[in-house]
């Protein structure tokens, strides 16, 4: 199993870009928080980041990432008059162009991926409010630079099925960007520290079986290559949880996901889950999620 893959697809990641458009003169997009990862890639031309307090530089090549929506702005100078993201993107989808009367011109490529944060993975936990990555920070070569390549490429085609080609290397890039994150920051604890340790992803591969339940902290540990004690240290020091919580949250995180998308009845996913009854896995399930199981399907009952 690839931990890391198995869990985008759990929170039902999915991704939009919006455009690639130039921006002249004086101007300024405000991005509301939405619940959506914002996301801005300079093209050309140089642009600003109001996040909080913080201004920052934006150069092209630069890459700027808002993986839980926080609301922040896009400009060529701070004093510069803002329109929201959302007027900006309707006016376009009129017809329009707004920002594009002045001599300094910036190019920009702008989109959101959407993923279900209410689920609190610790993937989604360990995200920072604003991922910036510097085109000097990205070797070219690499997955990302090569999907920034394609994406700008893309984005100004108009040949048949560039919609769909877009979306699919959207999908792409987020996992390319969390890569190059994890490397940037390396950081010692987390789930994105226990993703390099070979012997947590080892036990987290395991955990992500269709039939990961079956394994107790003595498996893991002898699949992880260590004694119980050590792994359990390791593990809870990487993931902030221990070997029992985790696997028991992810189970009830799938079984959300089977009520939610699926008309399978409870039973036959409390059964799937590794459960022996349904008042079982509907006490576990109440307790991590805090709704019982079929609050989440009122219209398909039992």
């Amino acid at each position: 199993m690839d931990p890391l893959s198995d869990v985008l697809e759990m929170l039902g990641f999915r991704s939009s870009i919006y455009f690639q458009k130039d921006f002249c003169g004086n101007w300024k997009m405000a991005v509301a928080d939405t619940g959506f990862a914002q996301f801005h890639y300079i093209v050309r031309g140089t642009a600003m980041i109001e996040h909080g307090d913080v201004v920052e530089h934006l150069s092209a090549g630069d890459l700027v990432v808002f993986p839980k929506g926080a609301a922040h702005a896009i400009c060529d100078t701070p004093d510069s008059p803002a329109i929201s993201g959302q007027e900006v993107i309707a006016e376009m989808q009129a017809g329009n162009e707004p920002f594009l009367e002045g001599d300094r011109t910036t190019r920009m490529i702008c989109g959101h991926f959407h993923y279900d944060l209410t689920h609190q993975h610790p993937l989604v936990k360990d995200l920072p409010s604003r991922i910036l990555l510097k085109t000097s920070e990205m070797e070219m070569g690499t997955l990302l630079s090569s999907l920034i390549a394609l994406i700008v490429n893309e984005t100004l085609t108009k040949e048949m099925g560039s919609r769909t080609v877009t979306q699919y290397l959207s999908q792409a890039f987020f996992a390319a960007i969390l890569r190059a994150h994890f490397v940037e920051t390396g950081s010692r604890i987390g789930f994105y520290a226990g993703m390099r340790d070979a012997r947590i992803v080892s036990a987290l591969s395991a955990i992500h079986e269709p039939d990961g339940w079956k394994y107790n902290l003595a498996d893991l540990a002898s699949i992880s290559g260590m004694s119980r004690s050590s792994f359990a240290s390791v593990f809870k020091a990487h993931m902030g949880q221990t070997p029992g919580d985790y696997a028991l949250n992810w189970r009830m995180f799938k079984a959300r996901q089977s009520l939610e998308r699926t008309a399978d009845t409870i039973d036959q996913i409390a059964h799937d889950n590794g459960y022996g009854s349904s008042s079982a896995f509907s006490r576990a399930f109440r307790a991590v999620m805090g709704v019982n199981p079929n609050q989440l399907r009122p219209s398909l009952g039992k």
